[in-house]
């Protein structure tokens, strides 16, 4: 390997001259399955440096391929030949599936992001067009709750401001309450008239705090994990096309790991051969 990068990749896999594995170690003395020359080379073709520019410009990990790799044909141990050949295919096909694996949970990743940003976005703008709604009688409230006179005469005039778009009977009939604490009265009459007025101001609040609560349990419940499983269903044409390749390559490999089973057993026949050679 050419480069630096190969290098320290292949850096503690080369047998050390004394050691079992070492070219010059007596046969012997080699353990069984060592011997193989076609798998020796298998080994070192794992990585080529065009292979290593693949891997790293997929953001892939080249030594999670090598040692895939090598496990595999620590498994097998294929023998030279077509047994080579297919575990050598076997090895793309598996890696492929993993890739395509990533591919689908990044795409997922990318769709529930957006997905719970937008209901995020809105839940958002609606609780706070709630909460300003609720906002004008939340200042009454404390204004009525006040010892002595309550609320002055500005204060009922800023409510009545905010609430001029609601022409509703009620609210007329409310506002009307309201502006009689400041006309002459006996004190009893007053007190009982701001009694009044406390207990219309929490019926019709009631209806807005229930919207601006709603709203706020949407905002927090777009990242529960109920919703998050709910945005993970596919819906997109990519999905679909990803689960294609996925079941793609399971049968590519099924089918792979069935030929190299009966070249082992020595039933393959030379048409199969002949097939397997020729199939993209």
């Amino acid at each position: 390997m050419s480069t630096d990068c190969e290098a320290e990749l292949e850096k503690g896999n080369e047998p050390e001259r004394n050691s079992p594995t070492s070219p010059n170690a007596p046969e012997e003395s080699r353990p069984e399955g060592v011997t193989n020359s076609a798998g020796a080379h298998f080994r070192q073709g794992f990585l080529t440096e065009a292979r290593y520019g693949v891997l790293m410009a997929l953001g892939e990990e080249p030594r999670e391929y090598v040692r895939m790799m090598e496990s595999l044909v620590e498994d097998l141990q294929p023998r030279p030949g077509l047994e080579s050949h297919l575990a050598e295919q076997m090895g793309e096909t598996f890696w492929r599936m993993l890739r395509v694996q990533r591919m689908r949970d990044g795409l997922a990743l990318k769709n529930i992001r957006n997905k719970v940003q937008g209901e995020e976005m809105v839940a958002m703008n609606q609780a706070a067009k709630s909460f300003d709604a609720l906002e004008p009688f939340e200042r009454l409230k404390k204004a009525l709750a006040r010892p002595g006179a309550g609320p002055t005469a500005a204060e009922i005039e800023a409510f009545v401001k905010a609430r001029k778009g609601d022409t509703s009977e009620e609210m007329q009939e409310f506002i009307r309450l309201l502006k009689s604490l400041h006309e002459p009265m006996e004190e009893v009459e007053r007190k009982a008239a701001r009694r009044n007025a406390r207990k219309q101001l929490g019926q019709r609040m009631e209806a807005y705090e229930n919207v601006a609560w709603r709203f706020s349990r949407q905002l927090e419940n777009a990242q529960s994990p109920e919703n998050l499983a709910a945005l993970m269903a596919p819906e997109d044409q990519s999905s679909v096309h990803l689960q294609r390749m996925e079941d793609s390559n399971l049968r590519r490999l099924w089918r792979l790991i069935n030929a190299f089973g009966k070249i082992r057993q020595g039933v393959l026949e030379k048409k199969d051969v002949k097939k397997i050679r020729t199939k993209p």
